[in-house]
């Protein structure tokens, strides 16, 4: 299922970057801007995935009875509101305490850990063995808006090949670098998560797919 898959890419995702997060939380005092920069992009990855867990869950439910829809339970609000403070605290460069930084962190790395893992229990196997009606002749999306900064650069180059030309432009490596998201490749780039975003979503509104 599309719905259930796309949020299994955002767990992979955001474990791959709690994995990084917690390596660097080792040598904090001497990364201290390298934790801003994993901290910030680790927020946009969650408010996307939580967006898009969202969307799942009202899809399913609104094609399923009322006594078989599925609460969406903890929608990660309070490792958002954690991450929050951390980048508040980032923010104020040496003047952050490193160690209350390395404790929030450390937090919401165990709080997230612990969230994806009751969500795979439960949630996913619901939506797993649900059958909604499925919706005939409806089109894959391919709107811009659909490029979201935790998508692979595998997935974006899949589903909008008109997004190749500023990949090769940038000088990104798809086989190194195919499974990182849009914010790891800004990172990695030196580039603007943000700005990076907005090309690719010019790229794919500037070039009609070919059908």
């Amino acid at each position: 299922m599309d719905a259930t898959r796309a949020i299994r890419q955002d767990h992979e995702l955001l474990r791959k970057k709690l994995t990084i997060l917690g390596s660097a939380l080792q040598v904090a005092p001497e990364v201290r801007f390298v934790l801003r920069e994993m901290s910030f992009s680790l927020q946009h990855l969650l408010s996307d995935h939580a967006r898009r867990e969202a969307r799942a869950l009202e899809l399913y439910n609104q094609r399923l009875p009322a006594g078989s829809r599925v609460s969406p339970g903890r929608d990660h609000a309070d490792v958002q509101h954690l991450l929050r403070g951390v980048n508040e605290l980032l923010l104020g460069g040496m003047r952050a305490s490193l160690s209350a930084v390395v404790t929030r962190l450390s937090e919401v790395i165990d709080r997230l850990e612990a969230q994806m893992d009751e969500q795979e229990r439960t949630v996913f196997e619901f939506l797993d063995h649900a059958e909604p009606s499925p919706v005939d002749g409806a089109p894959r999306e391919r709107d811009a808006e659909a490029i979201e900064s935790s998508m692979s650069a595998n997935e974006i180059l899949q589903r909008f090949p008109q997004t190749v030309p500023l990949f090769e432009r940038l000088h990104i490596d798809r086989l190194q670098e195919g499974y990182d998201s849009v914010d790891e490749i800004a990172w990695h780039h030196g580039l603007d998560a943000s700005q990076f975003l907005e090309q690719l979503r010019q790229a794919v509104a500037s070039v009609p797919a070919k059908s």
